[in-house]
């Protein structure tokens, strides 16, 4: 019965501390094209662990940023309390009919953009397929981000149409997750010194 009880234990722990599998939240092939007007982006909701985003951007004909026909994608994001993003993950970038180098992206701790100048974003990134994690470009290195409303906005400028895809990786606040295992931890011990 011991082994059962501590076996269930670290199954708990594990499952707290270790965010789960995810799922892509949002594919543009299934659930329509991400919204192309700064003022009113996508929601998009996160959960605990991976949260993949697949989507095409650029001279697709699509509703433009800064340039007339080019798809631009914003969206929404809300961290829930004890909730942090820990990374921005580049899992794709192709695209067609050539390497534009790098695409656009950029950020702000808001529920929209009021804009598109450089004073209303909060970080910008340029990214490609071997960026890897761009969440410390967008926060110049202060990465996780933690609770709160944060914007996204990604944008292909060149003549070309960009396919790309995103891990947002979500994990328990590390204090909130450590609370939970210490107090388990302790029940544990309580329990066996019955």
């Amino acid at each position: 019965m011991k082994y059962q009880s501590l076996l269930a234990a670290s199954s708990a722990i594990f499952l707290t501390i270790v965010p789960s599998l995810g799922a892509v939240i949002h594919n543009e092939s299934i659930h329509g094209d991400l919204s192309g007007i700064f003022g009113t982006p996508t929601l998009l909701n996160l959960t605990l662990g991976e949260n993949t985003i697949i989507a095409q951007m650029g001279n697709n004909g699509g509703t433009g940023a800064t340039l007339a026909g080019r798809d631009a994608d914003y969206f929404t994001v809300t961290l829930e309390p004890n909730e942090t993003l820990v990374s921005i993950t580049v899992d794709a970038f192709t695209f067609g009919p050539n390497n534009p180098g790098v695409s656009f992206a950029g950020y702000i701790a808001a529920a929209a953009f009021a804009g598109q100048e450089e004073e209303d974003i909060g970080g910008s990134a340029f990214f490609n397929a071997s960026s890897g994690n761009i969440l410390d470009d967008f926060t110049g290195g202060s990465t996780p981000l933690g609770q709160g409303t944060y914007s996204f906005w990604f944008q292909e400028t060149s003549n070309n149409v960009v396919n790309y895809q995103l891990t947002f990786n979500v994990i328990p606040e590390p204090s909130s997750a450590l609370l939970t295992a210490g107090g388990i931890l302790f029940c544990l011990v309580s329990r066996r010194k019955k």
